[in-house]
């Protein structure tokens, strides 16, 4: 009940609204009002009718002011407003209340300030909300709620001039023949929301001109204005990183539209985009490192996830060159073969330092073994073993089986390893088979026959006879036509295989495109978005990252398909490089579940690039040595009763700093975990 109002003013101050701390997921409790303490409301006012002989006016609801929220983000700013909850009487007038608890229905978008009734955007992801309050008063709950807009804004002048953008004021043309005409990235390619921005490329332009890209969603924006700026520009503008960041997490469920007009200097007209290109952000963050060869370098590179940078991790390889190579599911280790056309194979352990000359190696090889001579390879799950073909000329390559970390050979127990015929093995993430290719007629390079045969694991070191689940010839007539397949790669759910097919396995010059098989051989179909189309044939080595994400499989492969433009990109060159495609977790029977994909940034797109195999960052397990916990898989480095520093878990009470891995909000320092990371990228 509200205090009787009397023939004097009233000159009861006004209580304050007392909010929780920001980012708590309990609601704010306004003041400390109780069912029988009552609302008070301050002296008249314009709202507040005079007195006039009405006694006990009763709590009718309550309201939020402003009603509602639409705030603006430009170029990262945090904005604000603050409300108040609002007491609503039922003769007409109001006062600010006390007693009530706020929510925000998600944090995602900002948070409330600490006791002052203020929201504050975050200004790194766009879109809505809604505050809801809640009043308890005489055994009565009131509600009340506000819908919260955040819009995020970048403009972005790459320019001497701050006047571009007065140039695309005015009317613009239509004219296909000389818009910018948009080549990268491709329509429809789905990207994780941690990639590196993707560089934007167009076709046509002559120095003088000014281009608006244009990149929206519902809640957020970016326009640029860049010249071109004649001799070296590449008719291309990467975007900011930051503003390519809060774009892929905004609005998740919406496509990201791309355009880009073209202001002709020579005739001052504005020329619009010839069509708005669509990419889409699977909610998915993929955490770790590309291991690929550069085949003209003759060295394996690496490039971290979230980054750019190509790393010359292993600088002098035994023997001047090492390929051919493959990468354990733990990310750990890394077999290869050295020597150019020596196949000798070693075993290196990703966690040292191989910049040394020569790197260390987990086993001594010495050429003159002929044992030491081997082709292609895969890890066990659990890193103990290492099956590797071996003696593959003329299509007479067999299986055996390694200990990685030895050297040594371990017999093959049950039916044994294929002896003749084989290559490209494959072992399954959970362990219990190995795909490989059966029948081939040459070395695993260049074979131009091959089956995909799979290897029952039916305890250590024992196998039963393998089986064929996908015969070459039976592809013959597809497009490409061919009877080779090649290089299969297992889902990480192991469900899965993709393989390449077509008239060779050689990716310089033989065609082939992707497809996908269950274990059991049943349900093949063509991978037509990832391979470029349905005519297309150039598309090779298939290999399925570790992860699974965002309802996609990640499958990294190699094309000669064009890459933007041939000034920035690799347009008419034919040049193989890495691209990466995400694969539906459960398809429909017969759909195709790859979609358009994207080109690895990173690489240089003046060398041929191949053979890429996607890792957990290396790490090292609970009591392994360590001076940084940033090489332990538990997070931790800290000293063992002995006093010896090692890898351990960390403690359950210490949060997480920015920029590390992380499952749920609760887990970072910041209390935001983005994407797989504390406080996004």
């Amino acid at each position: 009940m509200r205090p009787a109002q009397t023939g004097r003013s009233r000159s009861a101050p006004l209580q304050v609204l007392a909010l929780l701390v920001a980012c708590s997921d309990k609601p704010s409790a306004l003041g400390s009002l109780d069912a029988t303490t009552p609302v008070d409301a301050s002296a008249p006012d314009a709202n507040t009718p005079h007195d006039s002989g009405i006694i006990d006016p009763q709590l009718a609801s309550i309201r939020l002011q402003p009603p509602s929220a639409n705030l603006v983000s430009r170029d990262g700013s945090r904005p604000s407003t603050t409300f108040t909850v609002l007491a609503v009487w039922s003769d007409g007038s109001e006062s600010t209340a006390s007693g009530a608890e706020l929510a925000l229905d998600s944090h995602r978008i900002g948070d409330l300030g600490a006791n002052s009734g203020e929201f504050i955007a975050n200004g790194f992801i766009g879109g809505s909300t809604i505050l809801r309050a809640k009043l308890v008063h005489a055994g009565n709950t009131l509600e009340a709620q506000a819908p919260i807009t955040v819009r995020l804004e970048y403009l972005i002048v790459a320019s001497s001039s701050s006047t571009a953008p007065t140039l695309f004021g005015g009317q613009s043309v239509e004219d296909p023949a000389r818009s910018a005409g948009l080549v990268y990235p491709l329509e429809g390619a789905v990207m994780p929301e941690n990639v590196p921005p993707a560089d934007l490329q167009w076709s046509r332009g002559d120095p003088g001109d000014h281009f608006h890209v244009r990149l929206v969603k519902p809640s957020a924006s970016v326009d640029a204005y860049v010249l071109h700026t004649g001799a070296g520009f590449l008719l291309d503008w990467l975007p900011d990183l930051s503003a390519w960041r809060r774009l892929a997490v905004t609005d998740p469920d919406s496509p990201l539209q791309i355009t880009v007009d073209r202001h002709v200097a020579a005739s001052n007209e504005v020329i619009r985009s010839e069509k708005t290109l669509t990419i889409r952000f699977a909610q998915a963050a993929l955490a770790g490192t590309v291991y690929y060869w550069d085949i003209a370098a003759g060295r394996i590179v690496s490039i971290q996830d979230g980054t750019t940078n190509r790393v010359a991790f292993m600088p002098s390889p035994p023997l001047g060159c090492v390929g051919c190579h493959s990468v354990s599911r733990s990310g750990r280790y890394m077999a290869g073969r050295f020597g150019g056309g020596e196949n000798i194979g070693g075993v290196f352990d990703l966690t040292k330092d191989l910049t040394t000359d020569p790197p260390p190696l987990e086993f001594a090889v010495d050429a003159n073994v002929p044992t030491a001579h081997w082709w292609f390879s895969s890890f066990s799950p659990d890193d103990s073993r290492l099956v590797i073909s071996y003696a593959e000329g003329a299509g007479n390559g067999y299986l055996r089986l390694l200990d990685p970390h030895s050297g040594a050979y371990i017999d093959a127990l049950g039916a044994g390893l294929p002896t003749i015929g084989a290559t490209h093995p494959n072992w399954s993430p959970d362990g219990t088979a190995i795909a490989y290719v059966a029948n081939i007629n040459a070395w695993g390079g260049e074979n131009t026959l091959g089956d995909i045969g799979m290897i029952p694991v039916e305890g250590p070191d024992t196998f039963g006879a393998p089986v064929i689940v996908q015969r070459g010839a039976d592809l013959a007539a597809s497009v490409p036509p061919g009877t080779a397949s090649s290089y299969p790669t297992w889902t990480p759910d192991s469900q899965f295989l993709a393989f390449a097919h077509g008239s060779s396995s050689r990716s310089e010059n033989g065609q082939s495109a992707l497809y996908l098989v269950r274990r059991d051989g049943s349900g093949i179909v063509r991978l037509d978005r990832a391979s470029g189309g349905t005519v297309a044939a150039d598309t090779f080595q298939p290999a399925f990252s570790p992860f699974s994400q965002g309802g996609y499989f990640w499958m990294s492969y190699l094309t000669r398909r064009d890459y933007g433009n041939s000034l920035a990109g690799t347009q008419g060159s034919s040049r193989q490089q890495i691209w990466v495609s995400a694969v539906k977790t459960n398809p429909a029977p017969g759909e195709d579940p790859s979609e358009v994909g994207y080109w690895l940034p990173g690489q240089a797109t003046t060398s041929m690039n191949i053979s890429a195999y996607w890792a957990p960052s290396p790490c090292r397990n609970d009591g392994e040595s360590c001076t940084t916990a940033a090489v332990c898989c538990g997070g931790d480095c800290r000293p063992d009763p002995q006093g010896a520093l090692v890898c351990a878990p960390r403690p359950p009470d210490r949060c997480r700093n920015d920029g590390i891995a992380c499952k749920a909000d609760g887990e970072c320092c910041g209390g935001l975990c983005i994407a797989g990371l504390c406080g996004g990228f």
